[in-house]
């Protein structure tokens, strides 16, 4: 029996690092525990923030500092898990500029509206024109 699963375009999951990704979970549990699980989503600024705090764990990396004072725990799994924050509100924040319709673009679609309204009066005029000036031509050539 052959079975099927349609699944060559999806991402190959099974890629991911499991040690480093065990490592990561690690740094999130400790972040769950002392403030909260979704906490990280909260905070003001988050972007400028979390490139600081990516940056200082890295900074204490390359200064041979493998493992963060207070929790422990790799101080590449914190920049990490940094990076994973900014990158999913970066992603969740494009989803929902996608979503909603662009200021722009709807000036731009109106613009476009009004100006086929307008082509419209325009060739109704003309045509209105173009029969009255028929019907000229007519009564001047068999009068």
């Amino acid at each position: 029996m052959d079975g099927v699963k349609y699944d060559g375009e999806k991402p190959k999951m099974h890629l991911l690092p499991p040690k480093a990704i065990n490592e990561v979970a690690k740094v999130l549990t400790f972040g769950a525990q002392k403030y909260d699980e979704e906490n990280w989503r909260k905070l003001e600024d988050l972007q400028s923030r979390y490139s600081s705090g990516a940056l200082r764990h890295i900074f204490a990396h390359l200064d041979s500092e493998d493992l963060d004072p207070e929790s422990g725990l790799s101080h590449l799994a914190h920049a990490i898990c940094c990076l994973l924050f900014k990158l999913e509100i970066e992603l969740e924040n494009a989803k929902i500029e996608e979503e909603e319709p662009r200021e722009s673009d709807e000036q731009q679609h109106q613009a476009r509206d009004q100006s086929f309204e307008s082509d419209r009066l325009y060739e109704a005029d003309n045509k209105e024109r173009s029969v009255q000036h028929i019907k000229h031509l007519v009564q001047y050539y068999t009068s």
